[in-house]
């Protein structure tokens, strides 16, 4: 039989009271050979896993995109499987895998289901399991911070906006092109969804061997606002500023260092030369792919 160790972030969803939880853990008592603990800050996560490695077969996430990647990122290449219960706000790589909200139903597939061996992308030495935004996408990122009270959708919209008019275009010099690019946006995108409802890259698989880079070439910021509406329809391709390319690995420069984030979560970082690497089938996830 196999044995559960279920990890709870009670920060996920901004630490608001959340019945779910009462039915999780009724459910995990229920069920034998399982465990729930939950962590208490950042980085918690990553230390439960490490300790307890050798004495389960399933780690299960439950929380939101942060605490998945947290805890994928400890199970890449070591056999164990990564199950998932969506609980945070935007729960992005959750829909790509087709795992539902619905405590019981996610249950059902985390005891039922096999496993799918998915991509992971990596930059530098940072492991991201959905998505990788550089400018415009990491500004709203950073931004979404600030409206933590609203809905998922609202958060993003209301971060976007805000982004629209305060970004910066940066320059982008691919594989030591000399002339550079100047673009608002470029992301990386094993998933399809970010920001709760906005398609970054419709077409993106988890298990192609690949990354979707999609950038952004420097437009109107009239023009910004109606990209909100193009994203979440999954029609943000019929404009010529939007670019996509599939990549298995890429390096760049930039001249400056726009905003950052990977799966939601904000990086600060200083450096200006990036490698992106897609780790091909590394991680073991339980859902219905």
């Amino acid at each position: 039989m196999k044995r559960y160790l279920f990890i709870y972030n009670p920060a996920a969803r901004n630490g608001k009271p959340n019945g779910r939880l009462a039915r999780l853990k009724k459910r995990v008592a229920d069920h034998p050979a399982s465990t729930i603990l939950h962590s208490q800050k950042k980085g918690d996560i990553a230390q439960l896993v490490q300790q307890n490695i050798n004495d389960y077969d399933v780690f299960v996430a439950c929380g939101g995109d942060g605490t998945i990647g947290e805890m994928g990122g400890q199970l890449l290449h070591t056999g164990k499987e990564l199950g998932i219960i969506p609980m945070g706000t935007g729960n992005d790589l959750s829909k790509t895998l087709k795992i539902p909200k619905d405590i019981d139903q996610a249950l059902e597939i985390v005891f039922e289901q096999s496993s799918t061996a998915i991509d992971v992308g990596q930059f530098n030495d940072v492991i991201f399991l959905n998505t990788l935004g550089f400018g415009f996408d990491g500004l709203t990122n950073r931004y979404a911070y600030d409206y933590t009270m609203l809905p998922s959708f609202l958060r993003y919209a209301f971060a976007a906006i805000r982004a629209s008019i305060t970004h910066n275009r940066f320059t982008v010099h691919f594989n030591g092109d000399s002339s550079g690019r100047q673009l608002i946006m470029l992301s990386f995108a094993n998933g399809r969804v970010e920001g709760g409802s906005f398609w970054i890259a419709p077409e993106a698989s988890v298990t192609d061997q690949r990354l979707d880079m999609v950038s952004i070439r420097k437009v109107g910021k009239w023009l910004i606002p109606l990209l909100l509406p193009l994203f979440q329809f999954k029609k943000a391709g019929v404009l010529p500023q939007v670019q996509y390319r599939q990549i298995r690995k890429i390096s760049f420069s930039l001249d400056t260092t726009p905003d950052i984030h990977a799966d939601g979560e904000i990086i600060e970082s200083e450096a200006t030369q990036f490698t992106v690497t897609t780790l091909s089938r590394a991680l073991n996830v339980i859902c219905k792919l």
